[in-house]
């Protein structure tokens, strides 16, 4: 990375990613993510929902994602929950981390938590 971005969307144009949305059918308000970067390799996100707040009355609405917010689900491998075929969640953190961390390269992984972190979108 020539200068160092200061912003989730600055990153995602350094590293030169594009961004694939589609719904997910059986889930309301859900999409599926995949990341590309140039060399082609992808980082998937089955189904993922974001949400906007009003500040003033706390209601929130769904929306669709966008690279920062897609960028900002990488940074949170803590957050990240899988289901079994039950449909209990479980703590998929460390194998979310250690895949995001694969697909971004290491320094761009740290700087990813730092702007998450700091909430620069």
């Amino acid at each position: 990375m020539p200068s160092t971005p200061t912003t989730l969307g600055e990153l995602f144009r350094s590293l030169g990613l594009t961004l694939t949305i589609r719904p997910v059918t059986d889930e309301e308000d859900a999409w599926g993510c995949t990341l590309t970067r140039p060399d082609g390799a992808t980082y998937e996100v089955d189904s993922v929902t974001f949400f906007d707040v009003d500040p003033e009355t706390g209601e929130e609405w769904a929306v669709e994602p966008s690279p920062s917010r897609v960028l900002s689900v990488l940074a949170g491998g803590d957050d990240v929950d899988d289901e079994d075929e039950d449909g209990e969640g479980a703590d998929a953190g460390p194998e979310a981390e250690a895949a995001a961390r694969a697909f971004l390269g290491d320094e761009a992984y740290t700087l990813l938590q730092e702007l998450d972190a700091a909430g620069l979108e």
